[in-house]
């Protein structure tokens, strides 16, 4: 769009050309004579009172004896109702775009006023423009008051333009020049609508090249129209996609010539060329027409609102978007520009998309998972975002692509200078040793002194310039700044805008507009005061003698008297709207506040009545299986003893000796007798295998299976075929790990742990002030945990991180699983160990910390024999990357976690897939994968938040075939189906080998089953039906731990003098906020806690604004050479730099670790 220039003030006038952004009218009376204050005085007063008389009356005489500085029409918009407003446009003296003393037109002020009802009136006018700009070079548009005024205005202008292109090419394609050059020649239509838009071509030839209405003409060889284009703005030098000129398209020497040398073109380039002297206004309320040439500012700037997706309970939202310094940022509301970004995509990295269903919708698409979907309210509005977001990103790639070039163009010139520089400097050295008296040469000083100094301005050079050089340069880069202060966290978009998103920029209270023309109104009084004071200090200045009884004094002193007694009943009915706005505003908030208390009580109601249900159904189930279990004992104790089959023979000799003797009816009935207690036993009252398991385990329970506390190497190999391995694994899929050099490799990293095991923390009592849960997530239902925001007495003083490090609480189960003979052996220890993991989770209700991006943890276990490390290496979505090993296991895999809050309980859905390499006794090695179940927190709305696991796992060897199948019940409302967790290890052929179960936080069993027949048959063996093993048991936690944590997690953050200095910056040990709340300072810990996350955010604006992504130091995304599945590959070097780090080889410093606190 071309650009319309700031007009200049009128003699007299005053522009505010300062103030760039008015907010209200400015003053009609400044300067003004006693009868032009009177007969002002007089026109207000017909407005407000509604005298259609006088106001007929001032209308026809403002032609003879115009008001100065406004017009009737400017008054009655600041003061009169709408139906006065009406009537004085009705009048036909009014011009509809005249200009007050500021050079706003009756627009501007409607808009500045926010009467949305007047705007609407204003734009049905015949005549009526709105592309006006002001004294200040604003047009209505830019000082829209509301949303809905902008989208009238938007609107308005969307359909202008709409409708003047469908003449264009109407006019073009029936070639009706005459009539295009007179819509061309329309100030509204020139200062809109862009000449050398792509939206005005007919040929799709020219559409297609991204060529303008000349490229057109030129390629039809049409000069009439070239002739008129170029006379209304055309650019002769605008190139299209494939960088050629109007007059590169055509070979026509004729239409050429044009083009270049006539007066049409020269008059052309003579508006350019004053363009660029005297500088182009920023584009006025508008958007560029796409493809408006990619190298012009003015075409990949735009701001406006838009609607925005942002959740399904939502919809679309109603946002403030700006494009500028390619950079595409949106705020909550307009007035937020500047001050509160919501978030931001840099078009370097950017990626635009149009919906070819929907011609008003289009996406744009950033890093990661980072999409805006926007709709706009016109076709036309639609088309000028996309092809202004299109060149924007053109644009940033192009000056990515020459910010390469430069400074590879710069680090060869500065080499090139050095060179010199060292040149000069030898030839030097040498002319001072020939001297043979160390003379220095005349002029050396200073040159070598310059040299010396080259060395900083050289380092700065070869730096990474900023992505805005051009805008740092202009004076921009404050803007840019304001641009992103104040971001919520991981570009908080829309996606976590929940609840109501009503703000007072969006409510519109009663008479709302009837306070707005009182409160103008009294402004417009206090002006007349200021007036008729300064005319009667004036009149007093030029005639000192005039009497008190001169008429035109008299006439001023009443005018001032009325002028009072008017003022007095303003405030009043001001002070009279305000309590009723208050008044109305009270009833709401009052009412709002009984209906979520109605909302809450009843979402408790159904919660424990719901509970209630529940309870009862599972009351009912367990009494059935009682009920059953009693009869199918009660037969079993009266069975009739078994009949012998006989042998065939005897059968056989017995049915031929009785054949004479006894009648066919009764062999029938003899043989039809046996099955009948059989069948209702074995058949109608048989529960499943996993009751039966149910059963074996709550014996367990009640004592009445003998157990044993250590499973006994089993014979089942020596008996049983050899297994040949189903996929040979090897360490990392290369090479075995040899057990001294991996012991030795651990015992170097457990320097910095000698004082052993932290026992206790600092805090002998947890005393977080207490809040309400429910109060606080009341309001986030449907909400990503990961990216809420609590207050710090929610945490725990853990990080996310720690949570994966307390898997390894049962190592020593790997440890025992690496020395069974037996596969399947192997198989139950390492699915205890699986199931060990959320012992932990009791009560462990409180969040921890999320890890920043790059946060680092180690733990080192001299006693059990691993080490284990971690990195945070994304935060949208929040993944960490860990890896353990030991002589005799390799365990690593990622903690990718979705959440959600559903209301009544958190969901905690795990996606990382992990690995275990456990090496056997034969000297070969085992690979075991699995995913983790489902965590929850249930009963948060009747206050009693309860830690649950659930779902099925599958712990398969890959190594062997086999598999375990553990299910982990979810909690039911009877303390004994609570933590239950059953499985059963099956080989290769999927034949039951073990039966598994027994209770998450307590302990769990294991035992034999050979088979689907095995729970039939006594065992001879001592591994009997009725005999269990004891395979893992959950270590006791003593009661008055803070945080209400385990004894292992009090261990992870503790930092001794001697590990300080060893650990890497990044650990989490060393973050501020978690070491605060760990210490009870809470106050200190929130503040941190916002320090360091603002950091982050901060940092995460540098790399976009670089186009640049984050680059994990320890971890790197690969490929399973096994399971084929993505994992992060652990590249082992931290631990070789924290062996050098304690050796005194080097620093942590020398690795230039991003600092993250």
């Amino acid at each position: 769009m071309s650009n319309t220039g700031v007009p200049q003030a009128p003699p007299g006038g005053s522009p505010v050309a300062n103030d760039p952004n008015p907010v209200t009218p400015t003053s009609v009376t400044q300067g003004a004579s006693i009868e032009q204050s009177v007969r002002l005085f007089k026109v207000f007063e017909a407005l407000r009172s509604g005298d259609t008389a006088a106001i007929v009356k001032a209308c026809k005489g403002e032609g003879d004896s115009k008001l100065e500085g406004t017009t009737v029409l400017h008054l009655a918009i600041q003061c009169a109702e709408h139906p006065v407003i009406e009537y004085v446009l009705s009048q036909q003296a009014q011009d509809v775009n005249a200009r007050d003393r500021e050079g706003n037109t009756p627009l501007h002020v409607a808009a500045m006023l926010g009467r949305a009802p007047v705007v609407k009136l204003l734009l049905d006018q015949k005549d009526i423009s709105d592309a006006v700009v002001n004294y200040s070079g604003k047009t209505p548009l830019d000082l829209a008051r509301t949303p809905d005024i902008f989208q009238q205005l938007q609107l308005a202008r969307s359909m202008f333009i709409d409708a003047n292109v469908r003449k264009v090419h109407q006019f073009v394609s029936s070639g009706d020049y005459d009539a295009l050059e007179e819509l061309l020649a329309d100030t509204r239509v020139k200062s809109i609508i862009d000449v050398n838009g792509p939206e005005l071509t007919t040929d799709p030839a020219t559409t297609e090249h991204g060529g303008s209405l000349l490229h057109e003409a030129a390629r039809k060889k049409d000069t009439r129209l070239a002739q008129i284009l170029l006379l209304n703005g055309a650019d002769p030098f605008r190139r299209d996609r494939k960088g050629k000129l109007p007059q590169d398209v055509t070979k026509d020497e004729k239409t050429r010539g044009i083009l270049k040398k006539s007066p049409a073109a020269q008059a052309a380039q003579r508006s350019i060329q004053e363009k660029t002297v005297l500088g182009e206004g920023a584009q006025l309320g508008g958007a560029p027409s796409a493809e408006a040439g990619v190298g012009s500012k003015e075409s990949r700037e735009i701001k406006g609102y838009l609607r925005k997706w942002t959740n399904y309970t939502s919809g679309y939202k109603l946002r403030w978007f700006v494009l500028e310094d390619g950079v595409l940022s949106y705020y909550k509301h307009q007035d937020d520009a500047g001050s509160a970004c919501r978030g931001a995509i840099n078009m370097r990295i950017a990626r635009l998309h149009m919906d070819p269903k929907d011609k008003l919708s289009f996406e744009i698409h950033g890093k990661s998972s980072v999409k805006y979907n926007l709709k706009a309210n016109h076709q036309v509005e639609a088309k000028r975002w996309y092809w202004a977001l299109n060149n924007a990103i053109q644009w940033a790639k192009d000056e990515a692509k020459e910010e390469q070039a430069r400074q590879h163009q710069e680090t060869l010139a500065l080499r090139e200078a050095r060179n010199e520089q060292l040149e000069r400097q030898r030839t030097r050295e040498a002319e001072v040793a020939q001297t043979g008296k160390g003379m220095l040469v005349p002029g050396a000083s200073m040159d070598v002194a310059s040299a010396s100094g080259s060395t900083p301005l050289g380092g700065s050079t070869l730096g990474d310039p900023s992505v805005y050089e051009k805008s740092v340069q202009d004076g921009d880069s404050i803007k840019l700044s304001r641009t992103y202060t104040a971001t919520i966290e991981g570009d908080i978009d829309d996606e976590e805008e929940y609840g109501d998103d009503a703000s007072s920029h969006e409510m519109k209270p009663a008479n709302k507009d009837a306070f707005s023309i009182t409160a103008q109104s009294a402004k417009l009084q206090l002006d007349l005061l200021e007036q008729v004071s300064s005319a009667l200090q004036s009149e007093k200045g030029k005639t000192p003698d005039m009497p008190i009884s001169h008429p035109t004094v008299d006439q001023a002193l009443a005018s001032y008297d009325t002028a009072v007694g008017n003022l007095k009943g303003l405030l009043m009915d001001l002070l009279r709207i305000s309590k009723d706005h208050e008044a109305y505003w009270q009833y709401r908030l009052d009412r709002e506040q009984n209906i979520r208390r109605l909302w809450e009580d009843s979402m408790a109601r159904v919660a424990r009545e719901q509970e209630e249900l529940e309870s009862r159904m599972y009351e009912s189930e367990d009494k059935r299986k009682r009920t059953k279990r009693a009869l199918k004992e009660a037969l079993e104790s009266h069975k009739v003893p078994e009949i012998r089959e006989p042998d065939v023979d005897e059968e056989a000799a017995e049915d031929t000796k009785q054949a004479v003797d006894l009648p066919d009816d009764a062999l029938a009935k003899k043989r039809s007798r046996r099955p009948t207690i059989a069948e209702l036993t074995n058949n109608e009252l048989s529960d499943d295998d996993s009751e039966d398991e149910e059963e074996f385990f709550d014996a367990i329970d009640a004592g009445e299976v003998e157990v044993v506390d250590e499973m006994p190497q089993s014979g089942q190999l020596a008996t049983s075929e050899k297994k040949e391995p189903v996929v040979s694994v090897t360490q990392d899929g290369t090479e075995t790990v040899n057990h001294e050099v991996m012991a030795a490799e651990v015992a170097k990293s457990a320097r910095g742990y000698e004082d052993g095991l932290r026992k206790r923390l600092k805090l002998d009592a947890d005393n977080r002030p207490k809040v309400s849960l429910w109060g606080i997530l009341k309001s986030m239902i449907g909400k990503d945990m990961t990216k809420m925001t609590l207050p710090v007495s929610f945490n725990e003083p853990t990080s996310l991180l720690y949570r994966v490090v307390e898997d390894m609480e049962y190592a020593e189960m790997l440890n025992q699983a690496a020395d069974r003979t037996d596969s399947t052996e192997r198989l139950v220890y390492v699915s205890g160990f699986a199931a060990s993991i959320y012992a932990s989770t009791i009560g462990r209700v409180a969040k921890p910390f999320n890890p920043l991006l790059g946060e680092t943890y180690e733990y080192v276990r001299p006693d059990i024999g691993y080490r284990f490390f971690i990195e945070q290496v994304s935060h949208h979505p929040p993944v960490g990357a860990a890896h353990a090993e030991s002589p005799r296991w390799t365990y690593y895999g990622e903690s990718a976690v979705k959440s959600k809050f559903y209301g009544k309980s958190f969901e905690f859905n795990p996606l990382g897939t992990w690995f275990l390499h456990l090496r056997t006794p034969d000297g070969t090695e085992e690979l075991y994968t699995w995913k983790k179940v489902t965590s929850s927190v249930v009963g948060i709305i009747t206050g009693n938040p309860t830690v649950d696991n659930y779902g099925p796992m599958e712990v398969k060897n890959w190594t062997t075939g086999e598999v375990c199948y553990l299910d982990f019940k979810p909690r039911g409302w009877k303390a004994s189906s609570a933590f239950q967790v059953t499985g059963r290890v099956v080989d290769a052929q999927n034949r039951t080998r073990w039966s598994v179960g027994g209770r998450w936080n307590d302990k769990i069993y294991a035992r034999y089953t050979p088979g689907f027949e095995a729970s039939a048959e006594p065992s001879s063996s001592s591994e009997g039906k009725d005999q269990a093993f004891l395979i893992w048991e959950a270590h006791e936690r003593p009661a008055g731990i803070p945080f209400n944590i385990t004894p292992f997690v009090v261990t992870l953050n503790d930092l001794p003098d001697r590990l300080k200095p060893l650990v890497a910056p990044t650990d989490s040990r060393l973050r501020p906020d978690q070491r605060a709340m760990e210490e009870g300072e809470y106050d200190f810990a929130a503040e941190e806690k916002n320090r360091v996350e603002e950091s982050q955010r901060s940092r995460r604006r540098e790399r976009e604004a670089k186009g640049e992504e984050f680059e994990p130091r320890w971890f790197r995304k690969a490929k399973h050479p096994i399971t084929g599945e993505e994992y992060w590959d652990f590249n082992h070097d931290y631990w070789t730099v924290r062996d050098q780090v304690a050796e005194g080889k080097k620093t942590w410093a020398d690795e230039r670790l991003e600092e993250i606190w």
